[in-house]
Formats: structure tokens, sequence, C-alpha cells
């Protein structure tokens, strides 16, 4: 065995013992994976399974290509007694091989039967066939550890033993040339069946097989599959073949799924693959399975413990099957027949010689003691609820005070937080009117620049009038000269001299007023574009602060 099937191997292995669940009582379908149940259909039930194929194999070395149709089909019938399957099983296969050689590339088909076996299946051992008797310890139910603890027992399987046949057509393309016709197949299978509230449906089954012992190639096989019910329709599984031989080994691992259309239908789909390239294998199979059943007993597998209890509706379905059949035939049908599995309502271990009277009084007492530990059962599940519903309650309670807290606080915190910034929004506006105030000696200086310009413009007027008195002055002197003009030149040329003297001067005092014009107008234009600017602040800030006001109002 290669390291990677045996990495398989303890995977699916892993895989089967954590899991939990229950086989079911419906059809009993070994499709769509490989590997034999230990169960059989069931006395006088007629199961067809069969299923086709396609799919794509590469051979690395012999650099082939084979497109690959196969047909396979089960009979299974269950014979005599419930323990005992006979089966029918094969496959055909029909092959399109394209091969290189060269430059040319060749086509060869080829088609047979791969596999052609009969044989018989007997149920061995089956743990759930005979439960022991009233050993129920009923304190035990009150505790949640006993009623959910792992129990080591449920990891013995159910065993089975299977022998059979292979027949081989001459010159076969998927035998070993030296096969004889006939060679003999041994299979012991393994069968495990899980079911809990809360791990769902699983079954676990086991094959090993051991194949023409008696050819020159004899071949051993094992498969193991993991089988999910996720719901009443729907099932998933998972399951590793490998198989060792001198003609052909290989390591193939299947996934897929079924569907149940109704107790005796099954469709089912699965895509195969293995892990090499001499050759390396694809394929997708679907199938069906379909039963038809003649069975007359209903063979009703019970979880261990007899724990399906006596529900309302079953005493007056009892009563009515004995009015109509009576207790002593019921019994006499049961006689001679070993079940896999004991009745809810009947006790096939009770002998034929008692008398209908003890019978009855058996059956109602354990009807009774069924009943007490369901309604227990129930009383305990009820605890739970109630004590889980209590457990939420107080922890949603605890939630919503904890959640009320911290919106109070966090309520008490937006107060302290507005009153703050209102506070400090009262400072601000104080700020600012200080501020203000102080700004105020602006207009101060205005004053003073106005009065420094009244000042200047009684100097202007002063100057204005001794100038107005020089000329007066000057005037005469210039009707003094003009009477001696003619007779003195000299005298002329002074008139001359002072008369550009007080140009000169009358330019000078003129652009000296208007120089003072023009700083008195700059000065009073800066004093009002700084008031402006100071008005206009203030302005803003006003604003601010009842934008301000408003944002907190309507927080």
């Amino acid at each position: 065995m290669s390291p990677r099937s045996i990495l398989f191997f303890l995977t699916l292995f892993v895989l089967g013992i954590t899991a939990s669940a229950q086989y079911t009582e419906k059809i009993n379908s070994n499709r769509p994976g490989t590997s034999q149940g230990a169960f059989s259909v069931g006395n006088n039930v007629l199961q067809l399974e069969g299923g086709m194929g396609f799919g794509k194999e590469k051979h690395k070395i012999f650099d082939t290509k084979t497109n690959v149709f196969n047909f396979d089909y089960t009979v299974r019938y269950g014979l005599l007694i419930e323990q005992l399957e006979i089966r029918l099983n094969g496959r055909f296969r029909a092959d399109g091989v394209k091969q290189t050689v060269g430059a040319n590339e060749e086509k060869i088909n080829r088609s047979n039967f791969e596999i052609n076996t009969l044989g018989a299946k007997y149920l061995i051992y089956d743990p759930y066939k005979k439960p022991k008797k009233d050993t129920t310890n009923y304190e035990a139910l009150k505790s949640w550890k006993e009623h959910y603890k792992f129990r080591w027992k449920t990891l013995i399987p159910a065993v089975s033993a299977y022998v059979g046949a292979n027949f081989v057509t001459s010159d076969n393309p998927f035998t070993f040339p030296d096969d004889p016709a006939f060679s003999p197949i041994f299979a012991v299978i393994a069968q495990n069946n899980w079911s809990t509230d809360y791990g769902g449906d699983w079954a676990f089954v086991t094959n090993i097989i051991v194949d023409k012992v008696t050819t020159d190639n004899p071949a051993i096989g094992w498969i193991l599959t993991a089988t999910h019910t996720v719901n009443d329709k729907w099932a998933g599984f998972i399951e590793y073949q490998g198989q060792k031989s001198d003609f052909y080994s290989d390591d193939i691992l299947r996934l897929g799924g079924a569907y149940l259309f109704d107790q005796d239908l099954q469709f089912d789909a699965n895509i195969a693959f293995n892990f090499k390239d001499t050759p390396s294998i694809f394929t997708f199979s679907f199938g069906a399975s379909y039963r038809f059943d003649w069975h007359t007993k209903d063979e009703i597998i019970e979880k261990p413990g007899l724990e399906g209890g006596v529900k309302e509706g079953e005493e007056q379905e009892n009563e009515e099957q004995e009015g109509e059949e009576g207790i002593d035939g019921e019994f006499d049908e049961i006689e001679g027949v070993e079940n896999d599995s004991l009745k809810l309502e009947k006790t096939p271990f009770i002998n034929t010689f008692e008398d209908d009277s003890f019978r009855e009084e058996l059956e109602q007492d354990l009807d009774e003691r069924r009943t007490e530990e369901r309604l227990e059962r129930e009383r305990i599940e009820q605890e739970k609820i109630d004590k889980k519903e209590g457990k939420k309650f107080k922890k949603e309670e605890a939630r919503r005070l904890k959640r009320e807290a911290k919106e109070a606080r966090e309520a008490e915190k937006a107060a302290i937080k507005a009153e703050k910034e209102k506070q400090k929004m009262i400072e601000d506006i104080d700020a600012e009117l200080d501020k203000m105030e102080k700004e105020q000696g602006v207009d101060g200086e205005l004053d003073d620049i106005d009065k420094q310009l009244q000042e200047l413009e009684r100097m202007e007027n002063e100057l204005n009038q001794e100038e107005k008195e020089e000329q007066k002055a000057e005037e005469k002197k210039a009707e003094e000269k003009k009477e001696i003009q003619e007779e003195d030149v000299d005298a002329e040329y002074e008139k001359y001299q002072l008369q550009q003297e007080r140009a000169k001067k009358e330019e000078a005092k003129r652009r000296k007023k208007e120089e003072k014009r023009r700083l008195k107008e700059e000065k009073k234009r800066k004093k009002e574009e700084e008031k402006r600017k100071s008005q206009e602040k203030k302005e803003d800030n006003e604003n601010l602060d009842i934008d301000k006001e408003l944002e907190i109002i309507d927080n």
C-alpha cells in the first residue's frame, strides 16, 4: 500500500469514527459508490441498480488518449431469510483509444464486459439485532452528560461475508490474457450507522476484497465509503478505492450524491478520479436504483435501548391489528424468523406456548415503561429548552440594561460637552467684546487726525492772511516804484527780482499746501480702511458665533 493510500485510509477512517448517523429504512442502495453495505435488501425484495458513465483516460508512457463509456448493473434479491442476499453485478465497457505513432494517429475501438460476478452475502453480526432487556437507568436520563456522551459500543460494526465467482469471456481486452473463465472472489464487509440530534445521519462502510486468488494475478482491494444524509431526500458521499495486483494497481477517489424520489426509487450521480498518469482517470456517472418490495414483515431498526417509546395513536393501531389478525396469528408469523431488530409494538421473544393474557400483560407493561421513558426524555428536553430560554432571556436583559446604561452615559457626556461648548462660546463673545472696546482707540486716533487737520487749516489761513498783507505791501511798494520806474532802471530790475521771488514763494506754498492736503487725505483713507476692516472682522466673528449657537441647538 502506497503512502498516499495510507493517508486516504486514515482520513476516511477518522471521518467515520467521528461521525454520527442512522441507517435508512427505505430503499437500501449501494449506489452511487462501488462498495457493498453489510445489510441485505430484505427478504423477498428484488432490487435493480444501474447507471452509465462517461470519462477520459490518458496514459503518459503509451501516449494514448481514451474516451470511455461504461454501463454497470446490479441485481439484488433477498432470499429466504433477512440476512441472506444473492447478487449479480457487472459492467460493460466501450473504449475509443487514440494513439500517436510517429506522425500518424491510430484509433482503436474495443468493448466487452469488464466485470461479471455472481455471489451471495450473509449478515454474520448485527449489533442492532438484540438490544438488552430493560436496563434503563431513569436517573441517568436526567443527566445531559449521560444522554449525549459518546458510547464506544457504537464503534462495533455490522459484519457480513460475501462469496462470489467471476466469469470472464475469452479475448477480453480488459482482463489479463491468461485469466481463466472462472475465478473466486471473497469480501468482508463492515458497516457502522450513527444518528444523533446534533450530528445528522452517517453510514461508514468498509470492504476488504480478495479477488482471483486461484489465478496467476490475484488482487487485493479495499473500499472505504462515508455517506451523510443531508435531509429526507438528499445524501452525499465520499469514497476511496484502492487496488493492488501485478496486472493493475490504482487509487481512486469518488464524490457524489443521491436523491430519494420515493421509498422505492433513488437517483444518483458521482465523479471519480485517480492520482497517477499511467493512466490518469476522470469519469462522470449517473444512475438509479429501484426495488420491487414484496416484503411482508416490517423489520424496523430502532435506536439502542428501545428509545422510540409508545406515541399517541399506536395503542389504537395495535388494537385494530389485534382485532383483524389476532395476537396469536401475529406471533405465529414471527415464529421461526430471525429479525434484524426488535419491533416497537411487538415482542417476538415471547414463546408461543404462553397464553394471551400473559402476553398482553407483558406487552402492556413494556409499553408503559417505554412511554414513561419517552415522557421522561421529553421532560428533560423541555427542561433543557426552558433553561436555555431562561439563559437567553437573562442574557438579552443584561444586554438591554448594559445598552441603556451606555446610552445614558453617552447622553450625560453629550450634555457636559454641550455645556462646556456653551461656556466657551460665552467666554469667546466676552473676549471679542473686550477686544472691540480696545479697538475703540481707532476712533480717538481719527479724532486726533481731524484736530491736526483743523490745526493745519488754521495755519493755512494765517499764512494766507500774511500773504495777503505782504501782497498789499508789495502792491504798495510796486505803486511807489512805478512812480519812479521811469527814473530808476535799477529799481525796475529789483521789482522784477521781487516778482520772481514772489512767484517762487507762491509756488512753494502751493506745493506745500497740496502735499499737506494729500497727506491728510491719505491718513484719512487709511484710518477709514482700518475701521472698515475692523467692522467686517467684528461682523464675521458675530456671524461665526451665531452659526456655532445654531449648530449646538441643532445637535
